[in-house]
Formats: C-alpha cells, sequence, structure tokens
C-alpha cells in the first residue's frame, strides 16, 4: 500500500489527514516567564544574590544564617532579629532590602536608628560593600543625597530607601536598627514609635487595586541584645506569641556559635571577645540574650521583671468595689507624691505614685506589708501652689474610705512646703484640711478638725529625718524581698483584667484605663536609668542619662519610706508584754532554791541538783 502525503494511519480509523503545525502566540510568552522568576525571588531573594555575586567578593557564598534572615524579612510583617556581633546584620539587610525594591518597583522604604548620623554611615557603609561584592545589584540604584546624617537611594521605577524621620511622611515599611541600644546616643522609642511607625501607611497597588501578594506595613528591626526592660524586649516577645498564633510574624535570636559553625569568624576571636567582655556583657553582645544591667543598679533589672505582677490598677479605694473581699481596717493607702514647680520647661513634673499596704501571709514577712503600686500618674506643675494643693487632695480623697487609714507622703523642702501649707488650709472642696501626722510640725497654722495624714519627707545627707541613703536602702530592700508589685508589663492583659472586674464592656475608657500602665512602663525606665554611687553618708543615686527625670521614683521612695514607719510602730506594738508576764512578775523576789554566793560576793547563782535527767 503505497504511502500518502500529508495523512498517517491511525488504526481502527484508517487514514488520517495531519494536522498542520500549531501555531503559538509568543507575544505573551517573555512576560510570564519573567512573572515567574519575580515570584521566585521575591520568596527568595538570596538566590538571586547568588547570581549576582560577583567573583571577586568577599563572600563566596551566603550562609545558612543569612538566608534565614533575608527570606524571613522578605516573607513576614512583623520581624525580630536578635543577633551577636558580626553577624552581618546591617549587611544583609540591606541586600534583602535593595533586592525587595527591585522587584517591588515604587516601594518607599526608611531606616531609623539611634541617631542619624549613625545610622547613615552604617546604610552608607553596607552599600558600598554590596557595590563590590554585588555590582549587578547596586546598578539598579542612584544616590539622590549623602551626607553625614542623612543618605537616600532611589531607582528610576520609583523605590527609594531613605534615612530620616519626618512627621506627615508616607512610607511602605521601616527597618530599626539597633533597636535595643541604651548608651549615648540611645535609640529614642518615643519617636520611633510617635512619628516614624505612623508614617508606614502606604499599600502597593496595581492599576488601581491593590496587589494581594504584597505584605503591607512591614516593621523589622535589627540590634544586640538588651536589658529585659527595654522596648524591644517587649516589642520581642509580643511578636513571638504573634508567631506562636500563626501570625505574619517571625522572632529570632542568634548567639555567637553560630557564626562560629558558619566559619564567618573564627572560634578563637570569639574567646578573645569573651576574655576582654564582663559576664553581662557577653551574654547581650554575643550569647544573644536580654539581662539585666551590672553597674551598681539601685534595682536589679531581673527583679523588676519579677515585681510586675499586678494585672489590675486602682483609681479609687478598694472597698468601694463591690466584689472587694478586704475590710477597710485591712486596707492602707499611702499617696507618694514628688513636688515640682513652674520655672522654665526643663523642670520635672509633678509625680504621684500610690501605694496600697496589705498584710502577707507568710510567716517570715508578717511583719511587712505588701505594697501593691496600683495607681502612677504625673502632670505638668499647676501655675499656684494651691492648684497642686487641691489636685493631690482630690487623688487623697478619691483612695479614702470609712475605718481605713490613707496618708500622703510628700517632699517637705522648698516649694513642698508652700504645698503642705495649701494642704492644711481650706481649699473650698467641701472636706477637712489636712495636718502632720502626730501633730509634730506646722502646728501654728493647723486647723481644727484637720485629719492627720500628712508625712512631709525630709530628705537629705546627714542630719534629717530621712536620709537618701536609708531610703535608697529601703526601697532596694523591698524590691529584693519581693515585698513591692509593679502593674503588669503586657497592657493589653492589664486593661482586660480592669474591665472584666468593673465589668465594663464599652472601649472608650481603654486610654484612660491604659495611662496608669504606660506611666509604669516609665516608673520602670526612670528606676533603671539609676545607679548607686558611694557618698560620705552611705550611698546615692545618680541619674545615668539626664534627659531622663526620676520624679515618679522619687514620689514611690517616699510612699516606701512612710511604709516603713508604719511597720516600726506595728513591730512595736507586737513587742507588748504578754499574759505570762504579771503572772511571771509575782516571782520576782521569790528567793531562789539552792546554795546562794557568799555574802558580799558577785558570783552567780547556782542551783542544786535534784536528780533526774538534765533536759
Amino acid at each position: 500500500m503505497a504511502r500518502r502525503t500529508g495523512k498517517v494511519w491511525v488504526s481502527g480509523v484508517g487514514w488520517v489527514q495531519k494536522k498542520l503545525t500549531e501555531d503559538r502566540d509568543y507575544s505573551n510568552y517573555e512576560n510570564d516567564s519573567w512573572a515567574f522568576l519575580i515570584s521566585f525571588f521575591r520568596w527568595y531573594p538570596d538566590v538571586l544574590c547568588d547570581i549576582l555575586r560577583s567573583p571577586d567578593a568577599k563572600y563566596k557564598n551566603e550562609e545558612l544564617i543569612q538566608r534565614a534572615m533575608m527570606r524571613a524579612f522578605a516573607r513576614y510583617q512583623f520581624v525580630d532579629i536578635t543577633g551577636c556581633r558580626s553577624l552581618t546584620k546591617t549587611n544583609t539587610k540591606m541586600k534583602q532590602k535593595l533586592v525587595w525594591n527591585i522587584l517591588w518597583p515604587g516601594v518607599k522604604s526608611s531606616y531609623y536608628g539611634p541617631s542619624y548620623k549613625q545610622q547613615a554611615e552604617l546604610a552608607k557603609m553596607a552599600f558600598r560593600e554590596i557595590q563590590e561584592d554585588y555590582p549587578p545589584l547596586a546598578k539598579h540604584y542612584m544616590v539622590a543625597s549623602e551626607s553625614k546624617d542623612s543618605f537616600e537611594i532611589n531607582t528610576k521605577f520609583g523605590s527609594s530607601l531613605t534615612i530620616n524621620a519626618i512627621r506627615g511622611k508616607n512610607i511602605h515599611d521601616v527597618t530599626a536598627e539597633e533597636y535595643a541600644q541604651e548608651e549615648a546616643p540611645a535609640f529614642d522609642f518615643d519617636e520611633y514609635s510617635t512619628v516614624v511607625l505612623f508614617a508606614v501607611r502606604l499599600l502597593h497597588m496595581v492599576q488601581g487595586e491593590r496587589d494581594p501578594t504584597f505584605i503591607p506595613y512591614q516593621q523589622h528591626s535589627i540590634t544586640s541584645a538588651g536589658r529585659k526592660q527595654n522596648h524591644s524586649y517587649e516589642t520581642r516577645c509580643n511578636h513571638m506569641k504573634s508567631m506562636l498564633r500563626g501570625q505574619s510574624a517571625f522572632v529570632m535570636d542568634v548567639p555567637w556559635h553560630v557564626i562560629v559553625l558558619s566559619q564567618m569568624r573564627p572560634y578563637a576571636w570569639a574567646m578573645q571577645r569573651k576574655s576582654e567582655s564582663t559576664p553581662d556583657k557577653w551574654m547581650r553582645e554575643m550569647e544573644s540574650r536580654y539581662t539585666g544591667t551590672d553597674e551598681n543598679p539601685v534595682v536589679r533589672d531581673e527583679v523588676l521583671t519579677e515585681c510586675r505582677k499586678l494585672m489590675r490598677m486602682e483609681e479609687h479605694h478598694c472597698c468601694r468595689d463591690r466584689d472587694c473581699t478586704l475590710r477597710p481596717e485591712d486596707v492602707i493607702y499611702v499617696v507618694g507624691y514628688d513636688v515640682s514647680y513652674e520655672d522654665n520647661k526643663k523642670n520635672a513634673k509633678c509625680a504621684c505614685v500610690v501605694v496600697k499596704l496589705t498584710k502577707q501571709k507568710e510567716w517570715l514577712k508578717r511583719d511587712k506589708y505588701l505594697k501593691q503600686v496600683v495607681y502612677v500618674d504625673d502632670w505638668p506643675p499647676p501655675r499656684t501652689n494651691m492648684m497642686q494643693a487641691r489636685r493631690l487632695k482630690d487623688i487623697w480623697y478619691q483612695f479614702c474610705f470609712e475605718g481605713s487609714q490613707t496618708y500622703i507622703a510628700i517632699d517637705g523642702w522648698q516649694y513642698g512646703k508652700a504645698v503642705i501649707e495649701a494642704l492644711m488650709m481650706d481649699l473650698g472642696d467641701g472636706l477637712d484640711p489636712l495636718c502632720i501626722v502626730n501633730h509634730d510640725l506646722y502646728t501654728e497654722i493647723e486647723r481644727e478638725n484637720a485629719v492627720p495624714v500628712i508625712y512631709p519627707i525630709k530628705a537629705g545627707g546627714t542630719g534629717v529625718t530621712d536620709p537618701d541613703s536609708e531610703m535608697i536602702r529601703n526601697a532596694e530592700i523591698q524590691f529584693e524581698n519581693r515585698n513591692v508589685e509593679l502593674l503588669t508589663t503586657n497592657r493589653n492583659e492589664g486593661i482586660a483584667a480592669y474591665k472584666k472586674y468593673h465589668r465594663i464592656k464599652d472601649d472608650y475608657l481603654d486610654a484612660e484605663i491604659d495611662r496608669p500602665y504606660r506611666k509604669t512602663r516609665e516608673l520602670v525606665g526612670q528606676i533603671q536609668n539609676l545607679k548607686k554611687v558611694p557618698s560620705g553618708a552611705g550611698s546615692a543615686e545618680r541619674r545615668i542619662s539626664k534627659s531622663i527625670q526620676r520624679d515618679s521614683w522619687s514620689a514611690l521612695k517616699y510612699a516606701l519610706r512612710f511604709a516603713q514607719r508604719l511597720e516600726r510602730q506595728n513591730l512595736v506594738k507586737s513587742k507588748r508584754k504578754s499574759d505570762w508576764d504579771e503572772v511571771l512578775s509575782q516571782y520576782q523576789n521569790t528567793p531562789s532554791l539552792g546554795r546562794s554566793a557568799p555574802g558580799g560576793s558577785m558570783g552567780r547563782l547556782v542551783t542544786s541538783r535534784r536528780g533526774g535527767r538534765i533536759l
């Protein structure tokens, strides 16, 4: 059978005409392949860096830990990397950011650090290294601005990376460098949270529609470890919880073992750094562990962390609550108040700390009160001492209840004396005037029916009723013995506990409820900023950073001082004669049995043994 041209034999069918070659449309084939590559490199930016790396690069490959960091930065909204020194955190983040801004045209990114000068220098150094090691990547960027405190690069497709923080700026994402740095210059968390984070509000748009593949509002941080009371540790813990819940968050702590095993640094180099560092600094800088301070702190950070266990704040006496199980006579409130006056803008604020005293059940602590700091607040000093006294008295009255005791411990020097005198006057608030405890001071201006609740603190070196060294020592002992409780670190849980206890279902009071928790955080920051230094009278406190005030700490110190006074009074009362003293007093003049000492001698009496065992 002859073969037919243009046909093919199909069994069971016969000869079938061959189909002509199918025409394929290659017009979109190139776009489809590039779209696939772009989506792949967005997810695996380290692979693109492998392709773009120069043969003469300092590092011949991307190490495993660097790949993990780059992929985390590319895939998650919240990323917190706490890494040891020499982990190349900045260089790795910069490479990922340059790749990101190319693969996502029109993205505006920002870098933020402790200071613009420091951050600009780090960014320039990282960009110069990338120019040498990854020339094809760096060629996409043009340096738009470069100075000692500014650095900006951008692409022709509208992407940019800047080192600045301007109120009202609009960006897609932000990276915080040296997030836990506390030494000068310290990371300005207030500016970061109020200016920078509010600028992260742009979405990636494609033809007027939101790009669903773009991860919006990215907030990344890279740092070495700091103290547990630092904002970085709290942020890390919150993002760790989000990661465990399966949300778009990633947290990783990288110790020095990783860089040694990755052969990024030799083992001998790490051991040399360890021999020249204190244990605390070694754990922070190389172990990537958040620790406390080691420079003679007034209160250790570990202790502060353990003391922050009080969930519910109080803005009035607890016996006013319908679910309160305490009796009024079992609760004592001490309002500690640090006085300030309006002279110029650099003065400290007026600070108020309310300490709740209750008896402890432990036998060893039966003579010591449990001191719960239930309320913390501060405000700019009013114009007159009368206005200041009226506001303090309002807070004192909120914590008063019939059958209980509420006191005021206030600074009695200088302007504080004028505030005390104002408290002892009729303020026109319908309440009885106040006076000094035990009526031992300011008796010439004391009014009839005055309530004795004011304790003026006479602080100083020597020759005063309340020496600074003794108050510092007392506060340190109370914290170390866990006799002090502060409001919890987790403000959301604290607000939830308060609303549940008071049966509040609305959210419009959340800001007001949250204020004591925020002020407690500032109080902890003030305590962390203090260290003990020797003085002629024993020890004194000195601020590490002069820009951080200590007004709330002073108010707490005054309240703890008065609580110490109450504890001493209770201890004296508990040492009264027992019922046995009256019985034994009948036998005081009874002569002793047995032989007595010779007349006129001062020898001790000896009792003759009458048999039996000597117990």
